[in-house]
C-alpha cells in the first residue's frame, strides 16, 4: 500500500505545478504515509506482534489437546525467525526515534 517512487514524484510535481491546488484525499493520505519514518518495518513489527498472539493461543490449545509436533516445530520455528526479523526492523526505526521512544513504546 506504500506509493511507488514514480507516484512519489508526481504527487510532489503536481503540488510544484499547482501550489494553491489542494491534494485529494487518496494523495494526502500517500503523503501522510511517505511521512512516517521506517513504514514498512513498522508494519513487519506490527505483523508479528499479531501473528505471535495467535500463535500463543493455537500452542496454548494444542498442550491441552492431542498435539502434533510437526505444526508445533513449525510454528516455533516461525516465530524464531520472527523474532530475529524484529530486532533487525527495532534497529532500523530505533535510527529515528531514538532507543529511549522505542523503550517506552515496547512498554505500552
Amino acid at each position: 500500500m506504500l506509493p511507488t517512487p514514480e507516484e512519489k514524484h508526481k504527487i510532489h510535481e503536481a503540488t510544484i505545478y499547482n501550489p494553491y491546488l489542494p491534494l485529494g484525499s487518496a494523495e494526502q493520505f500517500l503523503m501522510m504515509l511517505l511521512s512516517i519514518s521506517e513504514l514498512p518495518a513498522r508494519l513487519q513489527l506490527w505483523i508479528f506482534k499479531l501473528d505471535y498472539e495467535n500463535m500463543e493461543k493455537i500452542d496454548s490449545i494444542t498442550r491441552v489437546s492431542k498435539v502434533d509436533f510437526e505444526e508445533l516445530s513449525h510454528n516455533i520455528a516461525k516465530i524464531e525467525v520472527g523474532c530475529k526479523e524484529s530486532w533487525g526492523h527495532l534497529k532500523a526505526i530505533a535510527k529515528h526515534d531514538g532507543p529511549t521512544q522505542i523503550k517506552l513504546n515496547v512498554l505500552q
